[in-house]
């Protein structure tokens, strides 16, 4: 289809073939190579029998497993009339209990109890506060250190990305003086052009992103000493 041509269309990294051929453009690309890959794979499983839904899916679907059998927790989804025209709605969570050759007992649990329940298990593992400053106060050393490895880090890619340029030139070469065969050097060069490509991108990433962990650690260490709070005060569903 259009859409899967486009998508498939390395022109968006900065890429782009000419003559059956890849080659570098002298324009900025819209996407990262990264995103490009990950497209690549989406489109591999495009055809595939999507999973039939759940009429209501539940929060703790496929995240709780039975104590009893072991097999997975499902949420089901209940309402009740009254003869008085009321009308009652519940969510209940039960095993599956697809395994056969286990007899499992377990009755199911209203979603207001099992949240009690997990709630009052999270309070438990809240992290302490001294724990949580020395995490951080390791945390800020090693964002310390980062940038003295991160040099080391960049040199080593750049000198990959060297030696690729080595061998693009040597290939044209060859290509040349007619030692290598025309597909044989197409394939080749559009190997080393990707290589190429996602090495700058980790450059890139590095010398931008190298520190990019700190903020969200500090934010979880901020939400692990307070989770016993948390499940107190809120509605896990």
């Amino acid at each position: 289809s259009r859409a899967t041509s486009i998508l498939s269309n390395p022109f968006y990294t900065g890429l782009f073939r000419y003559g059956g051929e890849l080659h570098e453009g002298k324009y900025e690309p819209i996407i990262s190579k990264k995103l490009f890959d990950q497209a690549q794979e989406m489109l591999k499983l495009r055809g595939k029998p999507d999973r039939k839904p759940l009429n209501d899916p539940q929060p703790f679907c496929g995240l709780i497993s039975c104590a009893s059998c072991g097999m997975m927790i499902t949420g089901e989804y209940k309402v009740k009339k009254q003869k008085n025209g009321n009308t009652h709605e519940y969510i209940y969570y039960h095993c599956t209990k697809k395994n056969k050759s286990v007899k499992c007992t377990e009755p199911c649990i209203r979603q207001e109890e099992l949240n009690r329940q997990l709630s009052s298990l999270i309070q438990k593992v809240s992290l302490p506060k001294d724990w949580a400053v020395e995490l951080n106060r390791l945390a800020l050393q090693d964002h310390g250190k980062s940038a003295q490895s991160l040099t080391a880090c960049v040199k080593e890619k750049q000198d990959k990305i060297s030696s690729i340029s080595i061998r693009l030139e040597r290939l044209l070469n060859g290509y040349l003086d007619q030692d290598i065969e025309k597909e044989i050097y197409r394939a080749e060069k559009g190997k080393l052009l990707l290589q190429k490509k996602s090495l700058e991108e980790e450059i890139y990433n590095l010398s931008h992103k190298q520190n990019d962990w700190l903020e969200p650690f500090q934010n979880w260490l901020e939400v692990a000493q307070n989770i016993d709070k948390i499940a107190s005060d809120s509605d896990l569903f």
